[in-house]
């Protein structure tokens, strides 16, 4: 397994791995890619009850990108609901869906083991029958969320700009990019939660 974070890294060409896809324990080219959606967000249990807003695009331009890499490759989302925030996200997400043969599956899986004879990770989840459900993969992707940053905290602060419960801005809905201070404006990102060994 790897974070959204690493993966992006591995996509690289002047990463560690010149954007080839593989798997961190025996180099093997991966395959059959999954990515799991709100790792870290949208959960009360570790305090991220928020949605990042951008991990269901990012998953899917991963994808997308990993496909052009790895001809062949198949990409497998696991998903709570896609969120595309933005504008022709949603056509984006229907070329992925349609053209490339991204495959969406609206669940969270409840498990996933390590096999021995392979080293695959195998998948538990319930389909969107209802059926509980195991497949195996070369390589998971964790979509981790976002969380504000201490720096961009105290930037606020000085700015004398409002937080949001979460401490990220506080915006409008529509007027996403409007602090409450006029002329300063929100961009770029806080940081990504949960990221393991740097590749």
């Amino acid at each position: 397994m790897v974070t959204s974070v690493q993966f992006e890294r591995m996509l690289s060409a002047a990463g560690p791995f010149e954007g080839h896809i593989v798997r961190l324990s025996d180099h093997r080219e991966a395959k059959r890619v999954a990515w799991i959606q709100c790792v870290g967000s949208r959960d009360s249990k570790c305090g991220n009850e928020y949605c990042s807003s951008i991990c269901c695009m990012a998953s899917t331009k991963q994808a997308m990108v990993a496909q052009d890499h790895t001809p062949g490759l198949e990409a497998t989302i696991f998903y709570i609901d896609i969120r595309a925030h933005g504008k022709d996200f949603d056509q984006y997400y229907e070329r992925a869906k349609n053209q490339n043969g991204v495959r969406y599956i609206k669940s969270i899986p409840s498990r996933i083991v390590q096999m021995p004879a392979t080293m695959n990770p195998r998948v538990r989840f319930v389909d969107e029958a209802g059926k509980p459900r195991e497949e195996e993969f070369d390589l998971i992707v964790l979509a981790v969320g976002l969380e504000p940053s201490g720096t961009a905290v105290e930037l606020a602060s000085r700015l004398g700009i409002e937080l949001n419960e979460y401490g990220f801005c506080a915006t409008q809905r529509s007027l996403p990019l409007s602090t409450s201070r006029p002329g300063v404006f929100v961009g770029g990102r806080s940081r990504s939660r949960r990221t393991s060994p740097r590749l």
